[in-house]
């Protein structure tokens, strides 16, 4: 089983929805942020920073008709819990930013291009079911 967080904003060019990431990111460099909020966020992406492989830009790509396109979205797996668990709180923080996140399950992510101990990147199939929670 493979876990991944969203944001309902979809990626330009890309199948799927944002991940929680860049939602995070994009709290943190905003200079409006307010204190009591941009301190635990930054607590929790500098431990992912610290903590989660960071896969070459090449891992997300795919050729298609010729050309390199970047498909590829990440999953964690089901049995990285800290990883988990810390995106879970990531979460929590965001939902009190006005930002929503859903987490998905799914066993069949797609065509699996990158693999370490905590995440795969996937090219997700027309097909990939996925688990709303």
């Amino acid at each position: 089983m493979y876990v991944r967080f969203v944001s309902p904003q979809p990626l330009e060019e890309r199948r799927g929805n944002m991940g929680i990431f860049q939602p995070a990111l994009d709290i943190v460099y905003d200079d409006a942020t307010p204190h009591h909020v941009y301190w635990p966020i930054r607590q929790e992406l500098d431990w992912f920073n610290e903590h989660l492989p960071k896969p070459r830009a090449t891992s997300f790509e795919v050729r298609s008709r010729k050309s390199w396109r970047s498909d590829g979205i990440c999953w964690f797996h089901d049995d990285a819990h800290e990883m988990i668990y810390r995106a879970f709180v990531l979460s929590a923080l965001l939902r009190d930013c006005g930002v929503n996140i859903t987490k998905l399950a799914t066993n069949r992510p797609g065509q699996i291009l990158y693999r370490d101990d905590y995440q795969i990147i996937a090219k997700p199939a027309a097909e990939t079911p996925v688990e709303w929670s």
